[in-house]
């Protein structure tokens, strides 16, 4: 159901002018005992899921377009309502590169619709490193999307500009805690070449953020800067940002305003196989500013990669706190192992100084020929500084079994634990065990 058991519909090809047309179908059989993640279980569920998906990918020397769509059918058995047949988690995704020369235009797009009773916790994480909460029932719509464009990179004046956007909403759910929320972000910058290792930039952003909850909160963020990218050697660069933000937080309680100067200060090394950074960033948040220090290595050898950011970061009412990412990926000759940790400090949208921490490990061991074992195991958790907060973690573990029946048919079976806890809701957790089959076709020209 997770590792492998669904073959992607993208599939990615190195041709030029081709098309690939590729399709899946999955059916798989589950029997969970607290299916909806309750502190008490109404009792076992049996879930029947078949899953269709579509992908279009088309490729020429200079763009690429990848569509994909998928659905589910839900046959279910739940002890909390009658038997229900259901059609559930419609996604469709886009993307579109094209770049000539130094010019580049981008743009992509992710809709789903789901059950929140349904929904996996972890399979959504916001920029901030957030995961979303499933309680309360009902139904849950995101549309998250972006676009870009970078003109004449190495030419006397360039100009780039990019927009982001998210919107979530939920219909039918009983949780006060779970509200709709949208965000928009969108920036542009001009750059003037003074030779061929100097560059003067000059740009700005802005950024909007509504919740309704309880508060209504409705956020701005402006922000403008000039900078510097500077080449000081072939191996060594740098890039160097000052300006000055500005932060309006409007409630229904009141409005706060915070601003400041902001900026950042960052040196790039190149070796033989990655690289090593270094760098200090001040940033404006509700809470004022934001000071954080980071220290980086990229690493490349023959079978493994090594990708880390490792720093502290505090603000006036916080002490330091650790913050960075590490991800790691060793390419065994029958096994893979991909490993991820993240850590942020921020402010959410009650004005609340937060970390939020995730992190995964994946696992995958050729068994034969035909057949792997798989482990995938995914964990989040949120504290906040003040100690009063609702503070909540979540965790899945699944161990899968894969086997390729033919070319084209695969069956999947295994394990899967899920576990939520918080100071308000508890601990709450799930096990289930899966069986599923499913085929692939593909089509190329």
């Amino acid at each position: 159901m997770i590792l492998s058991s669904i073959a992607a519909p993208i599939v990615h090809a190195q041709e030029a002018d081709r098309a690939v047309r590729s399709a899946f179908i999955s059916s798989d059989l589950e029997f969970n005992d607290n299916y909806d993640l309750r502190r008490d279980s109404l009792g076992n569920a049996l879930l029947w899921t078949t899953t269709l998906g579509f992908g279009l990918s088309t490729f020429t020397p200079v763009d690429r377009l990848d569509l994909s769509a998928e659905g589910s059918v839900r046959a279910a058995d739940l002890p909390s309502r009658d038997d229900d047949v259901s059609a559930d988690n419609p996604i469709v995704r886009l993307d579109y590169d094209r770049t000539i020369d130094d010019n580049n235009i981008r743009f992509g797009f992710v809709a789903q619709q789901a059950d929140v009773d349904f929904f996996d916790p972890l399979s959504d994480v916001d920029s901030d490193g957030r995961f979303d909460d499933t309680t309360g029932g009902g139904t849950r719509r995101s549309l998250r999307a972006n676009a870009g464009f970078d003109f004449n990179e190495d030419g006397p004046v360039s100009l780039g500009a990019y927009a982001r956007a998210f919107d979530i909403d939920y219909t039918d759910n009983t949780d006060p805690d779970v509200y709709d929320r949208q965000s928009f972000t969108g920036g542009a910058e001009i750059g003037f070449r003074l030779s061929q290792t100097l560059r003067f930039t000059t740009g700005g952003e802005y950024r909007r953020e509504q919740y309704e909850d309880s508060d209504n909160l409705d956020r701005e963020t402006r922000r403008a800067d000039v900078g510097i990218d500077a080449s000081i050697n072939p191996a060594l660069s740098m890039r160097g940002r000052l300006g000055y933000s500005r932060v309006e937080s409007n409630r229904d309680s009141g409005t706060t305003i915070e601003e400041g100067v902001v900026g950042d200060l960052s040196l790039i090394s190149l070796d033989k196989r990655g690289e090593t950074r270094v760098g200090g960033f001040v940033d404006v948040d509700e809470n004022g500013q934001r000071f954080t220090f980071s220290v980086g290595k990229l690493v490349n050898w023959d079978n493994a990669s090594l990708d880390a950011d490792l720093g502290v970061s505090t603000n006036e009412d916080t002490d330091l706190r650790f913050v960075g990412n590490i991800d790691y990926t060793l390419q065994g000759r029958d096994n893979e192992l991909s490993l991820g940790l993240r850590q942020s400090a921020s402010t959410d949208e009650d004005g609340r100084n937060v970390l939020y921490t995730s992190g995964r490990v994946n696992f995958i061991q050729l068994l034969t020929d035909v057949s792997s074992l798989g482990l995938a195991v995914d964990g989040g958790l949120t504290r906040y500084e003040d100690g009063a907060s609702d503070d909540s973690d979540r965790l899945n573990v699944t161990a899968q079994y894969n086997h390729a029946l033919t070319q084209d048919w695969n069956m999947n079976m295994g394990y899967r634990y899920r576990q939520a806890n918080s100071d308000s809701n508890g601990f709450r957790e799930s096990n289930a065990v899966f069986v599923g089959v499913s085929r692939d076709f593909l089509s190329a020209r």
